[in-house]
């Protein structure tokens, strides 16, 4: 079995962090941990994970890091980095980035699929994400189809920045909205200097019905054909994908859609590149 480094971890601890966002999610607002996550991965060649942000509250940004970087320091579980939140909308950015970062950091995300266009778009924030090429740190979008133009005018501007786009750049899972999904990505994809995560999508089928590996064939054999093997990471948006599935779902789905790649591509998009672009 090929190993797998999960690149898009969340963890909630509600006891240590404030959720706001939780309360319009039931279905997530409680605790998933560590020893849960490691529970429902047994068997599924999981060997090294990397947390994802959660978008704690503002204030906890600095702490978020630092409780899931100390536990990455630990051998004792699959953590092996920490993408941090940031906010580089903020003039006090780099004050708090170097609050922020840790020696697990391996990388940075603001979540923008919920935040106004023009968030992104200002000068001072595109200034904030180019200051991050002198640390070397990728930084996460997470953008929806919708805004997929967006996504491509900030990669653009930042050229000697790595950008990882999340969620296979947040389709609707739609048959009528593919052509439109597969036109944006392919325009995010002519871009060099951003690399795509077969993440999350499972979350957005409309219904756990349809949360089934045929009817999200489409959306993964473009992503990859879209982006090439090389550019390719493995993300389970755990606990996201149990609104209409469950993680060794999403996992088996990963190995059997992957399964007829060479074992050269699958050693790649599994875990080899996730060493590359973060560094684990």
């Amino acid at each position: 079995m090929i190993p797998i480094t999960d690149t898009h971890l969340h963890l909630i601890y509600q006891d240590e962090f404030a959720y706001d966002w939780c309360a319009d999610v039931p279905a997530l607002n409680k605790d998933f941990k560590l020893e849960d996550y490691t529970k429902l991965t047994e068997g599924h060649g999981i060997a090294g994970s990397i947390f994802m942000e959660v978008d704690v509250a503002e204030s906890q940004i600095p702490d978020e890091a630092a409780f899931f970087s100390n536990l990455a320091a630990q051998s004792n579980n699959p953590l092996v980095g920490v993408i941090a939140a940031c906010r580089p909308e903020n003039v006090d950015f780099q004050h708090t980035l170097e609050a922020t970062l840790t020696d697990s950091t391996v990388g940075l995300r603001r979540v923008l699929h919920v935040m106004p266009d023009e968030t992104s778009q200002s000068s001072a924030f595109r200034e904030n994400i180019r200051s991050l090429a002198s640390y070397e740190l990728p930084f996460d979008l997470c953008f929806n189809q919708s805004q997929h133009e967006i996504a491509y005018q900030l990669i653009k501007a930042c050229p000697e920045n790595q950008f990882v786009l999340d969620h296979c750049g947040g389709p609707d899972i739609d048959p009528a909205r593919l052509n439109d999904w597969k036109l944006g990505l392919a325009k995010i994809a002519s871009l060099p200097n951003v690399v795509c995560k077969v993440s999350g999508i499972i979350a957005s089928c409309p219904t756990p019905e349809q949360a089934t590996l045929k009817n999200l064939t489409p959306w993964l054999e473009t992503t990859v054909e879209t982006f090439g093997a090389d550019r390719i990471l493995i993300g389970s948006d755990w606990p996201v994908c149990n609104l209409t599935s469950n993680l060794p779902n999403w996992l088996t789905m990963v190995r059997e859609h992957f399964s007829s790649h060479t074992t050269d591509e699958q050693t790649a998009i599994f875990h080899k590149n996730a060493k590359r672009i973060y560094g684990v």
